[in-house]
């Protein structure tokens, strides 16, 4: 934290991120669909009133878990990125860091958060598709994908195949290689677009 902050300010971050620390881990334990806001608000020692003057609702607990994703993409994508210069190492570069991200959250978040009900995989906007999108565009411009294809499509695709592969490996308890699969089932589609 910076220095420039005062002491209230201080603990207003800290409050905030003991907040969604305990939402997840109770999100982790029981399920978004299975906690409300009180019990949020009572694993992390606040009121519900303290709750709602960090986060709108439960589900802007939710938007915080992707923005967190988002963030650790941006921070974390050029960096690897910029050693690859092939297409489709690019692209399996790129989701085998979104493979590595649920890894990180840990197989039982994964499955609390690749369920029917998270509309947040449907968010448009989002730094990790919007990312992804420049990354198609620019591989198009060097002519390795057809102008034909729309990036936004090939971006959708892309995290439907992604999303469908992270939803195996939480339905196998986490016990398959999720980085292997990523690998083997991204190369494959990136070899449908690009030209060779």
């Amino acid at each position: 934290m910076p220095e420039s902050l005062t002491s209230r300010e201080k603990q207003a971050i800290a409050t905030k991120k003991r907040i969604y620390s305990c939402g997840v881990e109770l999100i982790k334990k029981h399920g978004y669909d299975n906690i409300t806001v009180k019990d949020i608000a009572e694993k992390a020692n606040v009121s519900i009133g303290n709750y709602y003057h960090y986060f709108r609702s439960k589900y802007d607990l939710l938007v915080e878990i992707f923005k967190h994703g988002d963030e650790f993409f941006e921070a974390e994508v050029p960096k690897i990125l910029e050693a690859y210069t092939d297409c489709k190492d690019i692209l399996v570069q790129y989701f085998l860091i979104y493979a590595k991200l649920a890894i990180n959250d840990g197989v039982d978040m994964a499955k609390n958060l690749y369920i029917p009900t998270n509309k947040m995989f449907l968010t448009h906007g989002r730094s990790m598709q919007n990312m992804l999108i420049q990354i198609l565009k620019n591989e198009q411009e060097k002519g390795k994908i057809p102008g034909t294809f729309n990036c936004e499509e090939i971006t959708e695709k892309l995290f439907i195949v992604a999303r469908g592969v992270i939803f195996d490996w939480c339905l196998k308890d986490g016990k398959t290689d999720l980085l292997a699969e990523m690998e083997d089932i991204i190369s494959r589609m990136a070899e449908s677009y690009i030209v060779r």
